[in-house]
């Protein structure tokens, strides 16, 4: 009677929620095209996508977001196989106890995405800490030698966060498989002599690989559409995909409106896009879960 009970109180606010997303879709929609104007005529064109996609700066944000986000991931999922690895070690042999070295490894998932940019802001910037600390010890003359890591054209702050605080993510969607493979594949690796690398290597690392794949492309899809972090660690060009669109609304003008909406919906096409990626991932591995290999 309780489920019930918790039923009739969760369906309407689901079907509320549903509401605002289905009528924001389409105001963004029908806004790309034409419809719903604030000033001038309304009706149907496709003036405003042959702004976008004749525009220079669109296809510039679009190159150095691609890159930012794919340069991020890899070497956020190279560094997660590393961890992966020594944490493998650690629960073989347990140096310290896997939950608490877990809980380490993981805790950056706690530090919001705002608090982290500044962080790294604050710690690697020209005046920053890192800087100061090496010019007190003698290492660099003074805070002007120290490089320029943020807020930089290359972006090296904005991967720098997105490392950070995306390792501890795959890591979270990884364990979980290292845990259930080393108690059930073990026995394997004794009977063929393999060492502790040759173990991870050809069992762990192959059987890892769809969910290092799913997490890839899970955080291509967060980067695409993330602003806070580039917004802080960024530039003024060139800008991200959607500092870029914030900067064409913040200048205030109706007409900017339809042209905003047109790179929201790119943004979101290639969010789902990269959705259906991971979904067609996942339902291509499903069936090694199914014949019972992990």
């Amino acid at each position: 009677m309780e489920k019930y009970k918790k039923l009739v109180y969760t369906i309407p606010f689901i079907g509320f929620m549903c509401m605002f997303f289905l009528y924001g879709l389409y105001y963004g929609v029908s806004n790309s095209f034409g419809y719903k104007k604030i000033v001038g005529k309304s009706g149907f064109t496709l003036e405003y996508y042959k702004k976008v996609l004749e525009s220079r700066g669109f296809y510039e944000s679009l190159f150095f977001t691609s890159k930012i986000a794919i340069i991020s991931g890899i070497i956020a999922v190279l560094i997660s196989i590393f961890v992966m690895y020594i944490f493998y070690l650690n629960l073989k042999y347990k140096y310290v106890k896997s939950q608490l070295f877990q809980r380490v490894i993981e805790s950056p998932l706690l530090v919001p995405y705002l608090i982290g940019a500044y962080i790294i802001l604050i710690f690697f910037m020209q005046s920053g800490i890192l800087s100061l600390f090496l010019e007190k010890i003698g290492i660099i003359d003074n805070y002007k030698s120290f490089p320029i890591i943020t807020n930089d054209k290359f972006g090296v702050g904005i991967i720098i966060t997105y490392v950070w605080k995306t390792v501890p993510f795959i890591l979270m969607m990884g364990i979980p498989v290292i845990k259930r493979i080393n108690t059930r594949w073990d026995s394997l690796g004794k009977i063929f002599n393999l060492s502790d690398f040759q173990f991870f290597k050809k069992i762990l690392l192959p059987l890892l690989f769809p969910t290092l794949t799913i997490s890839f492309f899970i955080i291509l899809a967060y980067f695409f559409a993330s602003f806070e972090t580039p917004y802080i660690l960024g530039v003024t060009y060139p800008e991200s995909l959607a500092v870029y669109v914030f900067n064409i609304y913040s200048r205030g003008k109706l007409e900017d409106r339809s042209i905003v909406m047109v790179i929201n919906i790119f943004i979101s096409l290639i969010s789902l896009g990269t959705g259906v990626i991971v979904y067609l991932i996942f339902k291509f591995f499903k069936k090694y879960d199914e014949k019972g290999w992990l």
